[in-house]
């Protein structure tokens, strides 16, 4: 015979139906099967069709009783116990101190420079050791491309500093060489006349006493007079042209040269200054080339840094482009979790709050820490319509030696706290007209209880008055009366006007519920108290 057990409560207060195991049992060998013994087993068979027929006929017609037994699966005892608020929230384990490795190749008129090696994610590293090698092809063609630009300029810078040497020495041999020989040329010349004149003035002087004793004719003596005239005309010239040559002639040639030298010296400035330029670029491809290769600016743990939203995954072959982080090299001893609380969630959550957080990869070891900042502002939207979420950093005191920073944890913030209170499932618990019910069994009856609520999680409510320890509430009250058969509000003895809290929407992880809609859903199992 099968029957349902008698009821039982667990330590949770909810109300159990065990039903022990019904067995049936063909004690025969198909190999013994012979034809005279057909007859025996066939009656057998009948039996037992008829004793399951009966199971199901008992399952799928339920009496009155069996009906509530059934119902009796969905009462909670009332009891005494501590009560705790909280919110859970998806968070990322990260190291509030990160060293940052990032891409300090230019590039130069591309998209990015690709990776050609990369260690490996997770690796730990030694400050100075290799990290990333990126493409120096096309700096090492600058490179060569560079170097013929500074040979050239080398080239032309030396040209110059020798045609400016040369005009300052061309300089320098007319100052202090040609200058003075044709000086002295011109000062010859002009001594010679002046001998010439005092030649002529003396045979001047002798031809004319000459000419008064009749020695000689007058035409001898004009043509000495005529000598003389000559010889001054000459002085005269040869005077002038030193005159010349010392005061306006050298001027002019020392004049020429110093502009040749001014213009030079330009030159050769310029193509010094280029030569710089050109050399100083070949420096910067240098260390362009140098840059190819990143090394651990100090000692850590290895993490790629992927822009899921740019579609950038840190990888051989992947372009990147100048300044973008690649990197991080976390401090494992300074760890916390970067958590994303849903806007229904964050006004409750407070700076120094307790936290418990399971980490997806050692959830049967939960971390402690407390909330240390809530921000002011929501993250920028993902797409339209996704529900805005404020960040919040929950220290991790102290890290354990496995943690690692991109672990996933759900972090679980207890927000209020109470001991030794009264409280109940949220789905036994009815709001009508501003006022809050239980149905708490009494025998085969319902008593439709009013009662003042307190705080509340997302799954539990105290009760500060209006049911008693032992009672039990059911956990779907609307299976078993209709809302037009609660009664109108009124005032619960002892209860202060304005104390109740309002019935306001619940906290869960999938969504926020309202009681009335907690209550009318189907329940399979409700945590207790």
């Amino acid at each position: 015979m099968i029957g349902l057990a008698e009821p039982s409560s667990n330590s949770g207060g909810e109300t159990i139906i065990e039903c022990p195991p019904t067995h049936f049992r063909v004690a025969r060998d198909m190999r013994d099967f012979s034809p005279h013994r057909s007859g025996r087993i066939a009656v057998i068979l009948l039996v037992v069709g008829m004793i399951i027929l009966s199971v199901a006929v008992y399952f799928l017609i339920p009496s009155d009783d069996q009906d509530d037994a059934v119902r009796t699966m969905m009462l909670h005892e009332v009891q005494i116990s501590d009560f705790e608020a909280f919110v859970t929230e998806p968070g990322d384990v990260e190291s509030s101190k990160n060293t940052e490795v990032r891409c300090e190749v230019e590039s130069l008129g591309q998209s990015g420079t690709a990776i050609i090696s990369i260690i490996e994610e997770g690796s730990q590293v030694k400050k100075g050791d290799e990290l990333i090698t990126f493409d120096k092809s096309n700096l090492e063609d600058k490179k060569i491309g560079q170097e013929i630009v500074v040979a050239g300029d080398e080239a032309l810078l030396t040209q110059a500093s020798r045609n400016l040497e040369h005009a300052i020495r061309t300089l320098t041999e007319y100052e202090e060489g040609l200058f003075e020989q044709e000086k002295e040329l011109y000062e010859g010349e002009v001594l010679a006349a002046e001998e010439l004149l005092k030649s002529n003035e003396a045979s001047l002087k002798h031809g004319e006493r000459l000419a008064a004793r009749g020695f000689i004719t007058q035409l001898q003596l004009q043509s000495e007079q005529f000598a003389v005239k000559s010889a001054q005309r000459d002085l005269a010239a040869k005077t002038r042209k030193l005159d010349v040559y010392v005061r306006f002639t050298r001027e002019k040639l020392v004049g020429q040269y110093e502009g040749d030298i001014t213009r030079l010296t330009a030159l050769s400035l310029a193509a010094k200054k280029t030569l710089e330029l050109s050399q100083k670029k070949l420096k910067d491809i240098d260390e362009q080339i140098e840059l190819c290769t990143v090394r651990a600016p100090s000692d850590g743990q290895v993490v790629y840094v992927n822009d899921e939203r740019r579609g950038v995954v840190i990888e051989e072959g992947t372009v990147i482009r100048d300044q973008q982080l690649v990197i991080v090299l976390p401090n494992l001893e300074q760890m916390q979790v970067d958590v994303h609380i849903n806007e229904s969630h964050v006004n409750r959550v407070s700076v120094g709050d307790r936290v418990e957080i399971i980490l997806d990869a050692a959830p049967e070891t939960p971390l402690a820490g407390r909330v240390k900042e809530v921000a002011a502002y929501p993250f920028p939207r993902r797409w339209h319509g996704a529900p805005l979420e404020y960040g919040a950093v929950v220290p991790i005191d102290p890290p354990p030696a496995s943690i690692r920073p991109g672990l996933r944890a759900k972090v679980k913030i207890s927000f209020a706290s109470k001991p030794n209170v009264m409280q109940v499932p949220i789905a036994s618990v009815i709001e009508h007209q501003k006022q809050h019910f239980c149905l708490v069994k009494k025998g085969r009856d319902w008593d439709v209880r009013p009662v003042v609520i307190g705080l509340h999680s997302s799954s539990t409510v105290v009760v500060d008055k209006g049911l008693s320890v032992g009672e039990m509430v059911s956990m779907t009250p609307f299976e078993f009366i209709g809302r037009e058969d609660l009664p109108d509000a009124k005032p619960i003895e002892g209860e202060v006007a304005g104390k109740q809290e309002p019935v306001e929407k619940m906290d869960s992880q999938e969504g926020s519920v309202t009681m009335k809609e907690r209550a009318s859903e189907p329940q399979e199992s409700v945590p207790g108290s």
